[in-house]
């Protein structure tokens, strides 16, 4: 089955961390276009609509849409009758009103990711966030009083400045919403950022980024949340079906400024850029070769927790991982582990996941 990722770009303010294409509009008019083209692309997938069984609206900022948008693309994806186990959106907590909510439920999303990041006034103001605590607040009441009740957290933690402290007041509060999914990332200088134009990666404390890793899994551990990804926690059952599909490395339709779709072992990427996107210029395909293949499967399956097994890698490629890597070394250091079944990252794995990945690049 597939999954169905359609981008927004659009957004109010931009995040100093976010590397994702965003812009923020010009006019009326260009959210218009932008929504017509939207769904001009996604009717070019028709022949794969019967195999679709999970959707994701992300950005960018999708809630930034007004009224008028936001139900021009949903009616349209409910007219396509896909026969979904998950229908996901991101969104702003400070954007969030009735209205939109109850859009949401009259076209069947039954998740919703919010971007909280973290509840500091100070980590706010860095990674420019324009919600505050109270914000969270309502969002999570008025979702819930409208039926969805499967709702996740965005947290990031070890920015400049952050405090262990910090991240004890961000968990709390965390359970004190009594959500059913958390994303918790530790914070990433990307190249097209402004807070990668402003600081240096060594001003980061890597000691204390590991100590808050360490005390994140621990507490949400006690709350009830089963770590199955590098960075995402669920409460049983409430696993991202979506987010799964890149980990596993199934097929998926990207739609949308710089999104991405991976069918046939093909990757097509669309533009980044809003002039480029709308004309269809500077769309990129890379075939990938078996080796290409071998190595994203393992990379992004050992970011689950659980790994992977040796008899769905044969399945797939004809031959073991240890037939095509040389990974002794990682066992040397303890980094991963292997039985019979499986592979998979130990807890000092998980803690230094981006070391072992380079092993197979």
């Amino acid at each position: 089955m597939l999954g169905l990722y359609i981008h927004i770009p659009f957004c109010a303010h931009i995040c100093s961390y976010c590397d994702f294409p965003k812009r923020i509009p010009f006019s009326k008019e260009e959210v218009n276009k932008y929504i017509d083209k939207l769904i001009a692309e996604i009717r070019s997938y028709e022949i794969y609509f019967k195999n679709i069984d999970t959707i994701y609206i992300g950005g960018g900022t999708p809630n930034y849409l007004d009224l008028y948008n936001l139900e021009r693309l949903l009616s349209f994806i409910a007219s396509l009758k896909i026969n979904f186990k998950e229908y996901s959106i991101e969104l702003n907590p400070e954007l969030i009103t009735l209205e939109q909510v109850k859009l949401f439920a009259k076209y069947k999303i039954n998740r919703v990711s919010l971007g909280m990041q973290t509840t500091d006034k100070n980590g706010l103001k860095l990674l420019n966030r324009h919600h505050n605590k109270e914000d969270v607040l309502k969002s999570v009441k008025l979702l819930k009083d409208n039926g969805i009740t499967n709702i996740n957290i965005d947290l990031i933690y070890g920015y400049f400045n952050q405090t262990l402290d910090v991240v004890k007041e961000d968990i709390a509060f965390i359970k004190e919403l009594d959500i059913k999914h958390v994303s918790a990332y530790s914070l990433i200088l990307e190249k097209e950022t402004l807070l990668n134009r402003n600081h240096k990666a060594s001003e980061l404390d890597e000691d204390l980024i590991a100590d808050m890793n360490i005390y994140i899994s621990a507490e949400l551990t006690k709350l009830g949340f089963i770590q199955y990804e590098i960075s995402n926690y669920a409460k049983p059952n409430y696993k991202s079906l979506h987010n799964l599909k890149y980990w596993s490395k199934e097929e998926y339709i990207g739609v949308g400024m710089g999104a991405c779709s991976y069918l046939g072992h093909k990757r097509v990427t669309n533009s980044k850029f809003l002039y480029k996107y709308l004309n269809n210029v500077d769309k990129e395909v890379e075939n990938l070769n078996e080796e290409d293949e071998k190595k994203e499967y393992l990379i992004l399956g050992l970011r689950k927790v659980d790994g992977i097994t040796k008899k769905d890698y044969f399945k797939r490629f004809n031959s073991y991982p240890n037939d095509d890597f040389n990974y002794q070394k990682l066992f040397d250091y303890k980094l991963l582990y292997e039985d019979e079944n499986i592979i998979k990252l130990t807890s000092k794995g998980l803690m230094l996941a981006n070391l072992v990945f380079e092993e197979f690049i």
